[in-house]
């Protein structure tokens, strides 16, 4: 498919030009980094999942990436059963870490990075922890797919981040999670995209919505809707959802080869 150049510009990116800020974590483990200043400190770090598998062998990257845990995260990751739910946990922690710390400014040392600890709430959604740092502690988010987990750490109230790998399977299940609206207006605005990346492109974008401001919320993007969308540096979809107060949130996305990665970050209560 032939793209309009200021959509291809704007909205596809490969990995390396969006992540531009490259560290190795360990030798044979690399991730790479987005960040943000203003209109608020922000920072999302990919780390590619399938380099677990390269290391030399099993026992010797479980015992490197042992070091980079914390006590409570050793139990969580020794309770796994099944080694591809183990590396997507791992990997998301890791590059939610790698996150903070490259938010605060501070230089990245293995020997530290078991000072932060992400363990889970009731409801599931991560929570940060360290007992190192007294300054106010950043929101996270996790997400991973395919190959990819992706981290995210913000200085404000809320955030959500949501990585997709673009399936067919969105247009299976597509009467689940849109609106007739939203579906005339990706058409409408976006008719670069496939069918199956403008319903890619809504899921993540509705995702990454409601881990920011809905994670208590008990049905999956009831009453979040998509109301507008621009391209500019980023694509910025704009959702009403529930508790709102009329307000719309700003979601941005990017498509990065044959993923979606969508973000948002507020300083709205959850509703």
């Amino acid at each position: 498919m032939t793209r309009n150049s200021h959509v291809q510009n704007h909205l596809f990116s490969p990995v390396s030009t969006f992540f531009s800020h490259q560290e190795n974590l360990l030798p044979g483990l690399n991730t790479a980094s987005f960040i943000q200043n203003k209109p608020y400190g922000m920072c999302l770090t990919l780390m590619n999942t399938a380099q677990f598998e390269k290391l030399p062998s099993q026992s010797k990257w479980q015992d490197s990436v042992a070091n980079l845990l914390s006590p409570e995260e050793l139990k969580l990751f020794a309770a796994f059963s099944y080694p591809k739910r183990q590396i997507e946990w791992l990997g998301g922690r890791l590059a939610t870490k790698l996150a903070v710390f490259f938010l605060r400014g501070d230089k990245i040392r293995p020997d530290r990075i078991a000072d932060i600890s992400i363990l889970p709430r009731d409801n599931g959604s991560p929570e940060l922890h360290c007992s190192t740092v007294r300054d106010p502690l950043p929101c996270i988010s996790i997400s991973h797919s395919g190959k990819y987990a992706v981290g995210m750490a913000a200085y404000t109230k809320a955030c959500g981040v949501d990585i997709q790998k673009i399936t067919p399977q969105t247009v299976k299940v597509a009467s689940r999670f849109t609106e007739p609206v939203e579906l005339d207006l990706l058409a409408g605005r976006m008719p670069e995209l496939s069918k199956t990346e403008q319903l890619s492109l809504l899921w993540s974008a509705k995702e990454a919505l409601k881990k920011a401001l809905l994670e208590d919320q008990p049905v999956i993007f009831q009453g979040v809707i998509l109301q507008d969308l621009n391209i500019d540096r980023l694509l910025s979809l704009w959702m009403q959802f529930p508790g709102s107060d009329s307000r719309p949130a700003e979601v941005n996305a990017t498509i990065l080869g044959d993923y979606i990665l969508a973000f948002t970050a507020s300083n709205q209560n959850h509703a």
